[in-house]
């Protein structure tokens, strides 16, 4: 941090600028910290072996998931053809009941 002293004169190379530069030069230096640290783990994936099973298990996982995610935001109707062989049903077992 940046101090003033007793006359309240800035330092040499202080102020709002200098400070919007360090606050850039540290967000930059983040990013890029945060970006090496990905390539090393997309490097590391691509190293598997059995990458191609794990492509495949994650692309069935998020069909399960979209499926599940469908039923409970529109849950799917019994088919009209369903309904009527079931009543078809309801009603021979009942007269053969009788």
């Amino acid at each position: 941090m940046v101090s003033s002293n007793d006359s309240g004169e800035r330092p040499v190379g202080g102020g709002p600028a200098y400070d919007a530069v360090q606050l850039l030069a540290g967000a930059v230096d983040v990013g890029l910290e945060q970006a090496e640290g990905l390539l090393r783990r997309l490097r590391g994936l691509l190293g598997r072996s059995d990458l191609l099973d794990l492509v495949a298990d994650g692309h069935e996982d998020l069909r399960a998931r979209g499926e599940i995610a469908l039923q409970r935001i529109a849950p799917t109707s019994e088919s009209h053809l369903e309904a009527l062989a079931r009543r078809s049903m309801t009603m021979r077992q009942q007269t053969y009941d009788a």
